[in-house]
């Protein structure tokens, strides 16, 4: 078999190997998106779902502080 012959064949394979698994993980893709679950942002109110909003510097500057003894105070310059 000549190199320009099996050169060619391993690229043709390659390409279509390729674009096989993008179909496939372009379809992978819109299953999972389509199993999630839609949050209502109207249920959950204004609060972030999954971060805790932290603030730098003393409690007495963050706005929505409830308790002192939770957040440490900076250091005194």
């Amino acid at each position: 078999m000549p190199v320009n012959t099996l050169l060619s064949t391993v690229i043709l394979v390659t390409f279509l190997v390729t674009i096989v698994l993008a179909v496939g993980s372009y379809t992978a893709y819109k299953l999972r998106e389509r199993r999630r679950p839609v949050i209502d942002p109207a249920a959950e109110g204004s609060a972030p779902v999954f971060f805790e909003r932290i603030y730098l510097g003393t409690a007495d500057r963050a706005p929505d502080a409830t308790d002192a003894s939770d957040v440490e105070r900076a250091p005194a310059r």
